[in-house]
């Protein structure tokens, strides 16, 4: 069985057969199909991921320039940063107003079109350098009231707990990274040496490079593994090792189970402020968007019956919960609406051990595409060929059939 390949030319066209290293086999298919269907969903979540990110990195941008105040300090220093933004602001809706009202209203064909069309770009571009003007005159306007929704999302909701804002875009651009790289080990696009393929017949290339996709897969799945000892131990505060049940006065290592118990616990615990965080949110979020500092309206009264009705005990020690009771204090009656830890631990960035498991998670499936690809070299569905990596997409993922129906197609036009 042979690969038939048409060369690109100027008149002629020549005609390249090559061998199949591996003939297809039918368990393949389903192997195919799986894969197929595994990659797709890979790239419309690498869609929804990186819009995600755009999302959160243009909400942080924008809280932070409307949250800016314009001053002129003693030293002449001036603050601009909001006066910058708002100014964009302005010149991008005139402009698109000016845009929509001064559009050609004549058919492209006539002969009125070009004064007109020029008319449009005197008009949109005199309206932008206006509208930079004009964002002075509301240079301070909505600071107080941004810069109070900026801080509710970074210091006393859901957010705090990934380190606000541009916490979450860090972790959306690693899970973004780690996406691309399942994806690219799928379409064979990773990042190789190939010197000694080249050198290799058809054939013997299938061997050689289902050796080298078995030995990644178990350095990812090694790697996989050390990232989850390492977050046990380093950030989940999982003990290495303890006494020993045969001799107390010796330190044995800990399981790999009873690191993986420790760690389900602490999850459990945090999915718990998770939630407790989210009862917090809707409480303040309404009142943050009417303007009310957010910090200003929960009293400790309230903040103490929030914890007693919250089932903390069943959780956390209770005298560490008993901690969390905020003192009747005429001096400073309101509480900040942002979940404490029983036991004085820092709550904010808390998620972002639980996140950072995304690093063997992504490592393990990364192992499971180079195991998945070395079964599809196997069974045929799959060509091994160092310039591969340089094709198309639609080069690699097509069959011998179709470049044989395109072939074909050509001799027919020729």
């Amino acid at each position: 069985m042979a690969d038939a390949k048409v060369v690109p030319g100027t008149d002629d066209r020549k005609e390249v057969t090559t061998p199949a290293a591996v003939p297809k086999r039918g368990w393949g298919a389903p192997l195919m199909r799986f894969d197929q269907a595994w990659t797709r969903a890979e790239s419309k979540l690498c869609a929804w991921v990186l819009m995600a990110e755009i999302v959160a990195l243009c909400l942080w941008i924008s809280l932070k320039g409307l949250s800016a105040e314009y001053q002129v300090s003693g030293e002449g220093e001036k603050n601009v940063s909001g006066l910058v933004f708002r100014s964009l602001i302005t010149a991008t809706l005139l402009g698109l107003g000016a845009n929509l009202l001064v559009r050609p209203k004549v058919p492209v064909t006539s002969t009125e079109y070009p004064a007109a069309q020029k008319r449009q770009r005197v008009v949109v571009t005199g309206t932008i350098f206006l509208g930079l003007l004009a964002g002075r005159l509301w240079a301070n306007g909505g600071v107080g009231y941004f810069s109070n929704l900026l801080n509710f999302m970074q210091n006393a909701s859901l957010l705090m707990l990934v380190g606000g804002l541009r916490g979450v875009a860090t972790r959306l651009t690693l899970w973004l990274a780690l996406l691309g790289a399942s994806i690219a080990t799928a379409k064979g696009k990773h990042i190789n040496i190939d010197v000694v393929m080249r050198f290799l017949t058809p054939k013997m290339r299938v061997p050689v490079a289902v050796l080298g996709w078995t030995a990644a897969a178990v350095m990812c799945f090694a790697g996989s593994w050390g990232f989850v000892d390492h977050i046990a131990i380093a950030l989940f505060h999982a003990p290495p090792s303890e006494p020993c049940k045969d001799d107390p006065a010796k330190d044995c290592r800990v399981s790999g189970s009873d690191k993986l118990a420790h760690v389900t616990h602490e999850l459990g615990n945090d999915l718990f402020l998770i939630g407790r965080q989210i009862t917090l949110d809707f409480k303040t979020l309404p009142r943050v968007i009417v303007g009310t500092r957010y910090s200003g309206y929960l009293t400790n009264a309230e903040w103490n019956t929030w914890v007693k009705e919250g089932g903390w005990e069943a959780h956390f020690p209770k005298e560490q919960v008993e901690g969390l009771y905020a003192p009747d204090d005429p001096e400073h009656p309101h509480h900040v609406p942002a979940v404490s830890i029983p036991g004085g631990e820092e709550a904010r960035g808390l998620l972002i051990k639980d996140a950072d498991f995304i690093f063997p998670f992504g490592m393990f499936m990364i192992a499971l595409r180079f195991l998945l690809r070395s079964l599809l070299a196997i069974s045929g569905h799959v060509r091994v060929d160092p310039d591969l990596m340089h094709e198309e997409d639609e080069v690699e993922a097509s069959h011998p059939e179709d470049e044989a129906a395109l072939l074909a197609a050509t001799k027919e036009g020729a």
